[in-house]
């Protein structure tokens, strides 16, 4: 799945970082990403885990916006703010389990690198 890491400025000078994958349904995914698996890590990446090993056959996890049903073979992802049913089902992000595992990681990473990047960096005009 292609993917993009954002850097973008919010008010007051602050920065942020967002991941843009190229997937139907992607906007879910993202959301996803940033609103769940970046505040919920460790214990995301633990239920990942244990279907990915076989400790169990499934799990369904929520989190701040979405909700995500985990098999081993997909994971489908749902916006729980979407209030409509149709639209509801029809938002759904279905990715591969291992593929969205390893995109866990990778995100994670990636915003553990910007963070570093955004504390060890002068401040603006000062090098």
């Amino acid at each position: 799945m292609e993917r993009k890491y954002v850097e973008y400025e919010l008010a007051k000078g602050k920065k942020d970082i967002c991941i843009v994958c190229n997937c139907k349904n992607a906007e879910t995914l993202n959301t996803f990403l940033c609103s769940d698996v970046r505040p919920f890590e460790e214990w995301i990446k633990s239920d990942f885990d244990k279907v990915l090993s076989g400790e169990i056959i499934s799990k369904e996890i929520s989190g701040n916006v979405c909700c995500a049903e985990i098999n081993f073979k997909n994971t489908k992802i749902y916006n729980m703010l979407i209030e409509d049913d149709d639209e509801y089902y029809e938002t759904c992000c279905e990715v591969d389990t291992k593929e969205l595992r390893q995109l866990i990681d990778e995100w994670c990473d990636k915003v553990r690198e910007f963070k570093m990047s955004i504390t060890t960096k002068p401040p603006h005009g000062q090098a």
